[in-house]
């Protein structure tokens, strides 16, 4: 068998010193004077590996293979990544088992939960430091709340939780406001935006419901509600960007942002 270069694999590659009888060179008195000659001259690097499997010389651009193609397996101990396979663990969130691989992660939450999860799972970077923070008030229910001063020039850590943000999203949720022409409203919003998140492009066959419809400016600065439920004033999010929109650690689509300037 031959080499992508047309050198049989299974022969020892001499590299000679000197001359090339091909282009006349005579001053190749180095190793790397050589290897330099035949690949940019030549287009045939030489062999600068050996296979730890088969002991075949072979070429690898970043000289750091192991492994022929012949000998390497994705799958199994020729793999650079592979720590022997998959490892169990039990989920500090929901107590579930699961595997996982100790080289891509440590083994704490499973994937169901990090998927599913709207926070931050384990030790926040920011409590390891001990960086700074000040106190405000959650903008639904006015309770006091700790957040980082950083965050908070940001314009973000609005809410003591999410179940504040959600009621302070839908607030009046069940009033005249939200109903009669907001339905219709809510309808052609998303057929103009084909069902589909206008922030990250998942549909509603993605997330399994439609989108939420978000308000860029918001309904309770209208006097009238029905003045806020116009289609330049409504875009389709899903909840997972409609929750950081409405944080500020998310901006609007380009298209949401012209239809106000006081969008959140």
């Amino acid at each position: 068998m031959t080499t992508p270069t047309g050198r049989n694999k299974s022969a020892k590659v001499t590299i000679s010193l000197g001359s090339c009888s091909v282009h006349g060179v005579s001053d190749l008195r180095t190793e790397q004077g050589v290897r330099q000659h035949h690949t940019k001259v030549h287009g045939d690097p030489l062999p600068n590996r050996t296979c730890a499997d088969c002991e075949r010389e072979f070429y690898d651009p970043k000289s750091r293979r192991t492994y022929c193609d012949d000998c390497y397996s994705e799958g199994g101990e020729k793999n650079g990544n592979y720590r022997n396979a998959k490892e169990s663990a039990t989920c500090e969130s929901c107590s579930d088992a699961f595997g996982y691989y100790p080289s891509e992660k440590k083994g704490v939450y499973c994937p169901d939960c990090v998927e599913e999860s709207d926070d931050f799972l384990g030790t926040p970077y920011a409590d390891i430091v001990d960086a700074k923070r000040v106190t405000r008030s959650c903008a639904h229910c006015e309770s006091d709340i700790s957040v980082l001063e950083s965050t908070r020039r940001q314009g973000q850590g609005r809410f003591c939780s999410n179940d504040c943000l959600y009621a302070w999203v839908r607030k009046d949720g069940d009033e005249p406001a939200y109903n009669g022409g907001w339905r219709e409203a809510k309808r052609k919003a998303l057929e103009r935006d084909d069902h589909t998140c206008q922030k990250c492009g998942s549909d509603a066959e993605d997330l399994g419901q439609e989108p939420d419809i978000h308000h860029s400016k918001p309904l309770r600065t209208y006097d009238d509600p029905e003045q806020a439920h116009q289609l330049e004033n409504l875009v389709a999010l899903c909840k997972r960007c409609h929750m950081r929109v409405e944080h500020a650690s998310a901006t609007l689509p380009r298209r949401a942002k012209r239809s106000s300037r006081n969008a959140y």
